[in-house]
């Protein structure tokens, strides 16, 4: 691997069903891309954080990316409530899922070893 300049860290945290296709898109890009699986909190769905280290010049072309392939889509979700004694139909309520949440970072110093 040749000498990177890597002076932000980007982390993106992304629906689990839209990471592989930003993935994909971010390496055949020239972008290093590390995944962490991880899990949402309220709804509970699979989400993946992608660390990403790059040139700040690079920047605007790796959030025009992140825009144009994480788009938020309306999805029905259970609601679930605890029922006692019957069964019953899970009420669904609509939500947007997708999207993306993106933290930025300054990086002091970038080694690779």
């Amino acid at each position: 691997m040749g000498e990177q300049h890597v002076n932000q860290l980007v982390i993106a945290i992304v629906a689990g069903g839209q990471a592989d296709e930003v993935i994909r898109t971010l390496v055949k890009d020239g972008f290093h891309v590390t995944q962490i699986d991880s899990t949402s909190g309220l709804l509970q769905e699979a989400t993946a954080s992608l660390l990403i280290g790059l040139d700040r010049a690079r920047l605007p072309h790796l959030l025009q990316r992140i825009r144009t392939l994480c788009r938020p889509y309306m999805r029905y979700l259970p609601i679930h409530l605890e029922v006692t004694m019957t069964e019953m139909q899970p009420m669904m309520i609509e939500t947007q899922v997708g999207g993306a949440t993106v933290f930025v970072l300054n990086v002091e110093r970038f080694e690779q070893v």
